[in-house]
């Protein structure tokens, strides 16, 4: 078959199964995700009736935007107000957790390295692997827990943390992934060039958005105003990487700054008009739909490239056991003082699914050839 006419109708079964996943989410409650992945599994690994390499090609042109959409709907979503004012816990338990996991991730290949179950790699790689999974999944655990009966303070400290984590997901990787690329000859270059790139990005974040938000209520109920939102986002991280900075860090500064600006701009300006900076309807099913192609291409697409290796997949489930232990020390320190039940405590404990930014994110090693796609093969047996 014609590879443009094969992958075209890849992309439609890829579609159809994202909507039939979301369809059986709302009928058993089982998270789509998982739907998703298990197709992928089934026509890759079990039946080889599609074959990664379709889909591969478009894997680093896509997963840039789709860095930029989950970077610009979870900062353009999180207020600060919110935040502040009800839930302090989800920012901590978000920046705590997120620590942890890269701790426990750290701490996974410092035991299993000297065993020889994996090969050896210096500490940024480890860094840079607990980035990628080292932050919950706002697409599995907000629909989950609407859907759960949980209760409030449950559900709404998930939602913070997973919202916050996805941008700290994001920032770190790729910050790590250019300190590998670029290498470091000594101790304080890392810091230097850390320093100088999220400089470059909070810098450039703040000026765009100082140009967006007054433009703001002028094409915030046009048909395409997210568009042209998404559009702004996406030469913002360009240009940001073409100046040396960080485009995750421009992205997130810019969307957090503009998606607060009903929050932010009457403080700065007595007397102006809060609601002319609220986000639409429009707007966010816009963002949904564009949210929905990416999920349903990423993790069909981690369905495929499923390992089957038996002894891959248990040390897969080891590294999620050290992740889920120093989970709990985290959910400790962040709700300390709250008086949580034992049931809540639980929750909390397991609500650490990994989801689209991890998918994304373990693609991008891809855009390299050395060193960085060393990082793939980092769980890889010698």
């Amino acid at each position: 078959m014609d590879p443009v006419a094969q992958t075209l109708i890849v992309i439609a079964f890829l579609l159809l199964l994202g909507t039939f996943a979301e369809s059986f989410f709302e009928k058993t409650g089982l998270p789509d995700v998982v739907w998703l992945v298990g197709a992928g599994i089934l026509l890759g690994p079990v039946f080889k009736l599609v074959s990664p390499d379709i889909i591969e090609p478009a894997v680093p042109l896509f997963g840039a935007i789709a860095l930029t959409v989950i970077l610009a709907g979870g900062a353009y979503r999180l207020k600060l107000e919110e935040v502040l004012r009800v839930a302090p816990r989800g920012l901590l338990l978000g920046i705590v957790g997120f620590i942890l996991s890269v701790c426990a991730v750290c701490l996974f290949f410092l035991i299993v390295t000297p065993l020889g179950w994996v090969r050896e790699a210096s500490l940024v790689y480890w860094v840079m692997m607990g980035a990628i999974v080292g932050g919950a999944s706002a697409l599995i655990i907000m629909p989950t827990v609407s859907k759960g009966g949980v209760d409030e303070l449950v559900a709404h400290t998930l939602e913070v943390e997973s919202s916050a984590t996805d941008a700290l997901c994001v920032v770190v990787t790729m910050v790590t992934i250019d300190l590998v690329v670029k290498g470091a000859s000594g101790v304080s270059e890392p810091i230097v060039t850390l320093g100088r790139q999220i400089c470059i990005g909070v810098g450039l974040g703040i000026a765009f958005a100082a140009i967006m938000i007054p433009a703001y209520p002028f094409f915030r109920g046009k048909d395409h105003g997210f568009m042209l939102f998404l559009a702004g986002m996406l030469a913002l991280y360009g240009t940001t990487v073409s100046a040396g900075g960080n485009g995750a860090v421009a992205v997130l500064t810019s969307s957090l700054t503009v998606g607060n600006a009903a929050f932010i701009v009457p403080r700065l300006i007595p007397g102006a008009q809060p609601d002319v900076f609220v986000g639409t309807e429009t707007g966010r099913i816009i963002q949904q739909q564009i949210t929905f192609l990416i999920k349903s291409f990423f993790f069909v697409l981690i369905g495929l490239l499923f390992p089957t290796e038996p002894r891959l997949i248990g040390l897969g489930i080891l590294a999620a056991l050290f992740l889920l232990a120093f989970r709990m020390p985290a959910v400790a320190l962040a709700m300390r003082g709250s008086q949580i039940s034992r049931k809540q405590f639980f929750l909390l404990t397991v609500g650490l699914p990994r989801g689209l930014a991890a998918g994304v994110l373990a693609t991008l090693p891809m855009q390299w050839e050395f060193p960085a796609w060393k990082t793939c093969r980092v769980l890889c047996f010698p």
